[in-house]
């Protein structure tokens, strides 16, 4: 077979021919036959611009034809068998666009090889573009919540801070989470203490950039946010009467919501 650095554009019908040939002739194959075959495939869905340079190294080449790779295109049954190509060069801007392919597609089939590659990349998920986990978080929430477990059980949560600070739905989706585990946990002096970090670290990291910490709340929650923030600046426009009745209200509509909100802010707890 031609070697790869000697290709120069490439004839996609004549490439397409020659597979099906290939394939019409039902070959007994080993295995690095079987990977030569799936990269021809695969070339099929690569940028019309993805022409191999002989003056680089087959690294090189492999990495620019990974990344020349149309993930949208392909089916779904081909992009499971892909992650094999994938793992001889890929990096993590790959997996990244492969990643959100699967996502987009919403196919149960690749909910498999989707935990796979979330598996492998560990922690690092944590550094996948938001609107990975928002799609995550839409499509597949349980690995988003498998994640969450890990990284606290960890203590991995920097990267967890950094996206919950940019986004209201996995803040939401975290603080959701966090809040059963408190009640599970029986409001336990150590995970209310995590809880605290967690919530004043997000908080800190939304002043840092400018971002308004009630803006990444659910609705429900603003009226109650705002009533906060104006009786902490001018005590006499807002009372702690005033407070207690938009709380009141919420906990008889949303009795666990309530329970996330006092947890966050704790100075919104009026003993009677």
């Amino acid at each position: 077979m031609m070697e790869i650095s000697n290709f120069r554009k490439i004839n996609r019908d004549r490439l397409s021919t020659f597979l099906e040939h290939l394939e019409n002739k039902n070959l007994d194959t080993d295995e690095m036959f079987g990977k030569c075959l799936m990269i021809l495939k695969t070339l099929l869905y690569t940028s019309s611009n993805f022409i191999p340079d002989s003056t680089l190294s087959t690294q090189n080449n492999i990495q620019a034809f990974l990344y020349s790779i149309n993930f949208d295109v392909i089916e779904a049954d081909h992009m499971i068998k892909l992650k094999s190509i994938l793992d001889e060069g890929a990096d993590f801007h790959i997996y990244a666009r492969y990643i959100e392919s699967i996502l987009n597609k919403n196919n149960k089939s690749l909910n498999s090889i989707l935990m796979t590659v979330w598996t492998q990349l560990g922690s690092n998920v944590l550094r996948l573009p938001i609107i990975i986990h928002e799609k995550t978080i839409e499509v597949n929430p349980i690995i988003f919540e498998k994640t969450i477990l890990s990284a606290i059980s960890l203590w991995e949560i920097n990267d967890l801070i950094d996206l919950c600070s940019k986004s209201p739905l996995v803040f939401q989706t975290c603080s959701s989470i966090f809040n059963e585990l408190l009640i599970k946990l029986n409001f336990t002096n150590k995970f209310t203490e995590f809880l605290n970090y967690f919530v004043n670290s997000v908080t800190s990291r939304c002043k840092n950039n400018d971002i308004d910490i009630v803006s990444i709340y659910p609705n429900k929650y603003k009226s109650i946010l705002t009533l906060r923030d104006i009786k902490n600046k001018n005590s006499t426009l807002v009372t702690e009467h005033d407070l207690s009745d938009e709380i009141q209200k919420l906990a008889l509509a949303y009795p666990k919501e309530s329970i996330c909100l006092l947890s966050h802010f704790p100075d919104l707890y009026i003993p009677y």
